[in-house]
């Protein structure tokens, strides 16, 4: 057999001496502790978990949870679906939650009764529908007859909108019952003749009359416009302890706000779960008309506070208007950061 020529076994010994390296290379690579996730990863950061029902009012934590949740540097955002709203206040608390997405009066009155938190953001304004039986052809028609409608809770906003309806068309309050029910089991109550309309947040007003169960008898515009809806309620904890996971929080809440009204296609579609309607139903939500819910305006002003604490007044629920509701039931420091950081300034 003929010898190999030196040139190609110098050849050979290369390519075998660069083949050995790069297979050193990589078996290195491979067995480095890149496999541990670097300090200060996102494997690493503490989880906050924050309650919610599935609403409307709640679509800007759906956008910070699915779109924005990798780029939060202080936590992990978790979030707590409840089916009552009497369970979220239990869940929150009890400390389970460092705040929670709940209804505006709810919250004061949980403040109200010792809790030791604050409304540190407003989620939304508006955003809620009066939804009537299609056989009571008016709201003044609630005087015939003794009705029975449905709202989420008694410390609601849209228990204060139903009241505010009834005096409006000079409804007795005798002729009512007000009956606390979840917001998904409206449809069906109202569907089985077990109520006679509901008040409720989006979307359960406009799917009801998608489904043909009802009509819409008044949007929340009509009846008090721009009025405060779903609010951040955080536990004093929470506020006290970790303000800079608290502020990274809002400030991407009102991020997502802002997200949601200037793609409100894209906002529909990642809040199909959040909303339990389809994204072209929600679509038609925020967009037709356009004040329907709006998310922008997230700091509670001190007017948006009497103006609520009023109607509870009006109402027999509270005796008197607490003279503490900027700073013992409102926190404002956290979305007014947050809105000058949205604006640039």
């Amino acid at each position: 057999m003929r010898s190999v020529p030196r040139v190609c076994r110098l050849a050979m010994l290369c390519a075998f001496a660069f083949l050995a390296g790069l297979l050193i290379l990589l078996v290195s690579c491979d067995s480095s502790p890149s496999e541990s996730p670097p300090r200060g990863s996102e494997n690493e950061l503490p989880t906050v978990s924050v309650g919610r029902l599935i609403c409307g009012g709640h679509l800007p934590l759906a956008v910070v949870e699915k779109k924005f949740q990798r780029e939060l540097k202080t936590f992990r955002l978790h979030t707590v679906q409840n089916h009552d709203w009497n369970d979220v206040a239990d869940d929150v608390k009890s400390g389970k939650l460092a705040g929670t997405f709940i209804l505006s009066p709810l919250a004061m009155n949980l403040i109200r009764e010792g809790f030791p938190g604050k409304i540190v953001l407003m989620a939304d304004r508006n955003g809620n529908g009066f939804v009537l039986s299609k056989k009571i052809k008016s709201i003044a028609e609630l005087s015939d007859e003794k009705r029975v409608i449905a709202v989420p809770h008694a410390y609601s906003q849209h228990h204060v909108l139903l009241h505010m309806a009834l005096a409006q068309y000079e409804i007795a309050p005798d002729r009512v019952t007000v009956l606390g029910m979840p917001p998904r089991d409206m449809i069906n109550s109202l569907r089985q003749g077990e109520i006679d309309g509901f008040v409720v947040g989006e979307p359960e007003g406009a799917k009801s009359v998608s489904l043909d169960v009802g009509w819409m008898a008044a949007t929340s515009p009509q009846l008090w416009n721009d009025h405060m809806d779903h609010v951040f309620l955080a536990s004093d904890t929470f506020i006290e302890e970790q303000p800079e996971k608290l502020q990274e929080l809002i400030d991407q809440l009102v991020r997502g706000a802002r997200f949601i009204e200037e793609n409100p296609r894209e906002a529909s579609a990642m809040g199909e779960d959040y909303t339990g309607s389809s994204a072209e139903l929600f679509e038609t939500v925020l967009t037709t008309p356009p004040d329907r819910i709006t998310y922008t305006n997230t700091v509670a002003e001190e007017a948006d506070m009497v103006a609520m604490a009023k109607r509870l007044v009006e109402m027999k629920l509270w005796s008197t208007v607490p003279d503490d509701l900027v700073g013992g039931y409102f926190d404002m420091r956290f979305a007014k950061e947050a809105e000058r950081t949205m604006r640039g300034n």
